[in-house]
């Protein structure tokens, strides 16, 4: 079966060439990831920070991608993970990617991680991808047009769960050292309380992207960057899932609370978080 045909009547021209491309390079970006996970014993690894390790396959996975988006699409600004210190453009027209999220699952072996591109127009998300290497699951989403999954060539819809209580809720929850840590075993401990299974799978981008499939019920992080949470946010929008503002009011730039779940759950869950 061919892939699915984006709807042009509720489409804009320009942006369907820019989701076609960014389908396109997702794919690419992780067939070169899933190359240098095979031979990622003899990477080359540095610290950013505690528990942050940046590996010579995000440098030249963000590279790929960046060069072609900038081939195409050359007055679109690019936000990189790795590059985000030297930001072309301006926040018009944005590409804001994460090359290789859950870096750490992937330098030890673990076949949790992903590539995820976010196109931005005027500080709205327009366009999510989230790619999976070593599953080969495409899930992409254009706002307006739904959410997908695209495997072995076939495009299916992406449908949030129906889940209708936090007792029978499974929700992931991301942490970094970002997140003062009373804060982060408050969240885990009212969530316990409120009998819902928690999981960290480790790669933000891509448990978004299990949530808008209904996998998972929720994803909850109390501090995320944009390049994290702004294709897997779409996702979970367009398939019908509930999603907390983001980014916060500081910008792309700055990290922010990532809320995405069961359309049913939302508000319940919002008022278990609290404040932010």
């Amino acid at each position: 079966m061919e892939p699915r045909q984006i709807n042009l009547r509720r489409t804009r021209v320009p942006l369907t060439a820019r989701y076609l491309a960014a389908q396109e390079f997702a794919r690419l970006a992780g067939e070169r990831a899933r190359g240098f996970f095979a031979q990622r014993d003899a990477l080359d690894v540095e610290h950013k920070g505690a528990q942050n390790f940046v590996s010579h396959a995000d440098r030249a996975v963000e590279a790929l991608i960046a060069t072609k988006l900038a081939a195409a699409f050359p007055a679109d600004a690019f936000y990189g993970e790795e590059s985000s210190a030297n930001m072309t453009g301006t926040l018009d027209r944005v590409w804001v990617v994460d090359p290789i999220d859950g870096t750490h699952n992937f330098l030890r072996g673990v076949r949790y991680y992903c590539v995820s591109i976010a196109y931005v127009e005027n500080g709205r998300p327009q366009i999510g991808v989230v790619y999976d290497p070593e599953s080969d699951e495409l899930f992409h989403a254009s706002r307006g047009d739904g959410a997908w999954c695209q495997r072995a060539g076939n495009d299916t819809p992406l449908r949030a769960s129906s889940c209708s209580a936090l007792s029978d809720a499974f929700v992931c929850v991301g942490h970094h050292d970002r997140s003062p840590e009373p804060r982060y075993l408050a969240l885990r401990h009212a969530l316990m309380d409120a009998g819902v299974a928690t999981r960290n799978m480790g790669a933000g981008a891509l448990q978004l992207a299990h949530v808008a499939a209904g996998r998972f019920d929720g994803f909850i992080e109390l501090s995320l960057n944009s390049w994290d949470a702004l294709a897997g946010l779409l996702l979970v929008e367009e398939a019908g899932g509930y999603i907390a503002p983001f980014p916060g009011p500081q910008g792309l730039r700055v990290p922010a609370p990532v809320l995405g779940c069961a359309k049913r759950i939302g508000e319940p869950l919002m008022k278990l978080v609290g404040a932010w």
